[in-house]
């Protein structure tokens, strides 16, 4: 037996001082290729060091190897030193028969530095040299697909599918499509990928992308559903407990959708959007202290502050606690909002402070002139302050947007402007 299969046993059995004696016995007598099965093996299972040193030793027996360089390439790689990474493809000329091999880890390099346009040019180059290897038509794939190129992304695969419908490839391509497509809006065809996907394999992701298509395409049972399934397979997949959440809430479910936030909460205690949705819960069953409560926990963590204490204004609004509202404002990092801003005016009309309330809206009207509740608010306001013709104006573009409000149409057909 040799050298390296021994350090390889003795590693697998725990034993790394004995590893680390048949590592300097196989770097001095095993074959050129037992030690080059031996680093490759080493690589894989993260010996880094080794590996390295082993791919070394054998470039000093046979420098005109070109492989090695790009193994030494890698490693450096996963050690994050690009630097020294470049500098072993460098050495790989254009003439080598592995030049093709260091386009594609230059290409990786440059993905990883996030200068995709150079990774796709590097493995295009590589494509011309190798134009029948689909694995490169794969990289690049990924690479549009990594980079958010969706559109790109889907054509590629496409081709890909087309040009070798026998390429057995190690990803999940008709997975690849349909979250591409669920990406660009495409849920009815990402629904049909994604289905096909899962008959081949199932997993919880791809359930997950396939309930929240069912989400988009408003079939929301089944979206429920195979929701529910994702958690039933891993409580621990805490992606999955805001849009059950959601989900339930919007069916009107709003002591299950309570249930849900409150479990995904005790999973990931800080994830804000499930304080924001149990606070709405709880408000919509009448449990008015809780949800109050649920906001003002979530601001005590500091996480999205501004937003968690706007959440609060808003509830704050509801229960007509005017002070609180100018008070939680005020301890905005950015109170320059528009709907800060008409939390404010809101609070100052209720405390009858009709000038400063005034000036809140006029504030919040650039940030909010096409939000339909702001419009009507601040209309009904001027039409009480008596300013009709301006009410009138953001009354009707109200309507433009929520045309079936009886009473604004009534109030603008019957009231004299």
């Amino acid at each position: 037996m040799s050298y390296s299969k021994k350090m390889l046993e003795s590693i697998s059995e725990g034993d790394l001082a004995q590893a680390s004696v048949h590592f300097n016995e196989a770097l001095s007598q095993d074959l050129p290729e037992e030690k080059l099965q031996l680093a490759d093996n080493l690589f894989q299972i993260g010996f880094l060091e080794e590996a390295n040193e082993l791919f070394k030793n054998l470039l000093e027996e046979n420098p005109e190897e070109d492989a090695l360089k790009i193994s030494l390439a890698e490693i450096a790689i996963e050690e994050d030193k690009i630097e020294e990474a470049f500098t072993w493809l460098e050495q790989v000329s254009p003439e080598s028969d592995v030049y093709a091999q260091s386009l594609l880890t230059t290409a990786d390099i440059y993905q990883m530095l996030g200068i995709p346009e150079v990774s796709e040019s590097k493995l295009k180059e590589a494509k011309v040299l190798l134009p029948t290897e689909p694995l490169i038509d794969l990289a690049l794939c990924e690479l549009y697909f990594a980079s958010e190129g969706y559109s790109q992304a889907i054509e590629a695969y496409m081709d890909l599918l087309k040009h070798y419908p026998s390429f057995d490839s190690p990803i999940d391509i008709d997975e690849r499509i349909g979250v591409s497509l669920s990406r660009i809006g495409e849920y009815e065809e990402a629904i049909e990928f994604l289905e096909k996907s899962i008959e081949e394999k199932e997993t919880i992701e791809k359930l997950f992308q396939l309930a929240l298509c069912y989400y988009q395409v408003k079939e929301n049972e089944r979206s429920i559903s195979m929701l529910e399934r994702v958690m039933s397979m891993d409580e621990e997949f805490h992606q999955v407990y805001y849009p059950l959440a959601q989900i339930l809430y919007d069916e009107g479910r709003h002591e299950e959708a309570l249930q849900i936030a409150e479990a995904g909460i005790m999973k990931n205690p800080y994830e804000t959007v499930l304080y924001h949705l149990a606070s709405e819960s709880a408000y919509q069953l009448n449990q008015k202290d809780e949800a109050r409560q649920y906001l003002e926990e979530v601001i005590s963590l500091e996480l999205d502050s501004d937003l968690s204490k706007l959440k609060l204004a808003e509830f704050l609004v509801k229960e007509e606690e005017f002070e609180d509202i100018i008070q939680i404002i005020s301890t905005l990092d950015n109170k320059e909002q528009g709907m800060a801003h008409w939390y404010l005016a809101q609070a100052h009309n209720g405390l009858e402070e009709f000038e400063k309330a005034n000036d809140y809206y006029e504030l919040a009207y650039p940030y909010m002139d096409i939000e339909a509740d702001f419009l009507k608010d601040y209309g009904l306001f001027l039409r009480e302050e008596g300013k009709l013709e301006e009410a009138k104006e953001l009354l009707q573009k109200y309507l433009a947007e929520v045309p079936d409000d009886l009473m604004i149409v009534s109030l603008l057909e019957n009231d004299r402007w």
